[in-house]
């Protein structure tokens, strides 16, 4: 089943966030054609619009269009839709103001979660560094060898840079980092 969706939300949300097409593609799970497709006609699948929704971290309800018309194809009814997505009521002044909260919520999100990787890192390279200095003294205390220890040292450097790379590499796609 097919539902419209509003092109103009979509790149609007693309556009403020940077993405391309093809990483909204990639961050959704679709296809770049899909993508597309879904731009230029205005219609999409309630899976796609699901998948999009998330990848741009918005409500499903945000990416249908005013009229909410449904084409429904096969067996498949008007009422299923309606289970799935519930059409929103007009809203008054204090379910707009409730109803902005949360943005101003997300809208704060990053700066708690820039402390929490920041935190994480300093305890990665922390436990990497309790690492080194186990095999420094294993080593000097003449209970490994100079191989052993060098391929132990290799190995928390190694462990070390994967760790803050991926920590690093998560922040910036989340645009903790920025």
């Amino acid at each position: 089943m097919k539902m419209k969706v509003n092109v103009q939300v979509i790149k609007t949300l693309r556009d403020s966030r940077c993405y391309s097409q093809e990483q909204l593609a990639e961050m959704s799970g679709l296809s770049l054609r899909t993508v597309q497709r879904i731009e230029a006609k205005g219609v999409a699948s309630l899976e796609s619009i699901k998948s999009i929704a998330a990848a741009l971290d918005i409500d499903c309800q945000q990416l249908l269009a005013l009229d909410h018309s449904v084409h429904v194809q096969g067996s498949a009814s008007a009422a299923a839709v309606s289970e799935h997505i519930q059409t929103p009521a007009t809203k008054t002044d204090s379910e707009t103001a409730s109803a902005q909260a949360p943005q101003e919520q997300a809208a704060a999100k990053p700066k708690a979660n820039k402390h929490s990787y920041l935190w994480s890192m300093l305890l990665v390279i922390a436990a990497n560094g309790f690492g080194f200095w186990g095999i420094f003294d294993a080593y000097h205390g003449g209970r490994i060898d100079h191989e052993t220890m060098s391929l132990l040292k290799n190995l928390v450097s190694l462990a070390l840079l994967s760790s803050v790379g991926l920590l690093a590499y998560k922040g910036y796609k989340e645009g903790i980092f920025k």
